[in-house]
């Protein structure tokens, strides 16, 4: 039988920079603007990157034997997310971050995978990452990737895209979350990142 994993909802292609305070100058007077700088996609060159599915309010989740429907608690989705991948850049020199991408395509991604005897919704294990304090918003799910029983599925379907917009760029003050940690704050809890001071110097 064919067990099949869909999720219809908004993806997201998202990217972290190390960025200069010359190109925070370049982002506080130009925004979004940065994005046509340089040759297209550049910005998902980033060495800490996500493409997946948001897992929102507006996301619709469906489980499948067959075409039967199974039943499929989605809080298994979201229980054991991946939180900290910003610590390459934490331990490091680097005093800014720029997130850039976009999170609001609307388009389906679906998993399959053949010869499953009978379904055990224990046997999924969901790559998720939690991106609430990067993004700035509660609850900031997305959907990576997805095995059952161990095993990637056999066909793995991207589909009915409709076109997205890109964030306007956001700039993380890398200094001023190291402090926020070395007074003990948890990495996903209370407020979000703070917002980037203007720099001097900005025409």
């Amino acid at each position: 039988m064919e067990l099949t994993f869909s999720t219809h909802g908004r993806s997201c292609d998202l990217a972290l920079h190390p960025v200069s305070e010359k190109t925070v100058r370049t982002i506080n007077q130009y925004g979004s603007d940065v994005y046509s700088m340089k040759p297209m996609d550049w910005w998902r060159k980033g060495n800490t990157t996500t493409w997946g599915m948001r897992i929102d309010n507006e996301c619709v989740i469906q489980v499948s034997l067959d075409d039967k429907k199974c039943e499929f608690d989605r809080n298994l989705i979201t229980a054991t997310p991946v939180k900290i991948r910003r610590r390459m850049y934490l331990d490091s020199k680097a005093k800014y971050l720029c997130v850039l991408g976009y999170d609001n395509e609307m388009c389906k991604f679906s998993w399959k995978w053949d010869n499953i005897e009978e379904f055990d919704p224990s046997k999924f294990e969901f790559m998720v990452h939690q991106w609430d304090r990067i993004m700035g918003e509660d609850n900031y799910f997305i959907l990576d990737e997805v095995r059952y029983d161990g095993q990637f599925a056999n066909k793995h379907d991207w589909c009915e895209a409709s076109g997205f917009t890109l964030v306007p760029p956001k700039v993380i003050d890398l200094e001023e979350v190291r402090q926020e940690l070395s007074q003990g704050s948890l990495e996903h809890k209370g407020e979000p990142f703070p917002s980037p001071k203007v720099l001097a110097g900005t025409v």
